[in-house]
C-alpha cells in the first residue's frame, strides 16, 4: 500500500513501490537523455543515501517514473525516511525537482 498525502510518501516494508510525478518546471520539458534519481536518507543532512532509484522517463507526458522492487523496498527498515528527486541533463546542468519530503516506511504484520 502507498499513501501520498502532500509530499509525505508512506509506504509498507517490502511492498513495490511505483509512483509517478508530471514535471511541471518552467516548461522544461522531458527528451529522455536525463537521469533523475529518487534518492532516500536517513536524515536530510546525511551525505549518502540508504536507496537510490533511477527513474523512468515518459517523454510523451512529461512524466517521471519511479519504481522500487520489493527487495530493494525490503532493504528499508521500519521508520522516517527522507527523499528528493534530482536531475542531470545530458549537458551537465543539474536541478533537485522535489526538495526533501518525508518517506514513512510501516511495519509490516505477515511474512510472505
Amino acid at each position: 500500500m502507498i499513501t501520498i498525502k502532500d509530499k509525505t510518501i508512506m509506504v509498507n516494508q517490502g511492498d513495490t513501490f511505483t509512483t509517478l510525478f508530471y514535471l511541471d518546471k518552467d516548461g522544461y520539458v522531458l527528451d529522455g537523455t536525463e537521469t533523475i534519481k529518487f534518492s532516500i536518507k536517513e536524515k536530510v543532512s546525511d551525505t549518502n543515501s540508504v536507496l537510490v532509484l533511477i527513474c523512468g522517463i515518459d517523454t510523451l507526458n512529461n512524466v517521471i517514473s519511479v519504481y522500487g522492487t520489493a527487495a530493494e523496498m525490503r532493504s528499508l527498515r521500519e521508520g522516517i525516511y527522507w527523499y528528493d528527486i534530482s536531475m542531470t541533463t545530458r549537458s551537465g546542468f543539474h536541478m533537485t525537482l522535489l526538495y526533501s519530503s518525508k518517506f514513512i516506511v510501516r511495519g509490516i504484520s505477515h511474512v510472505d
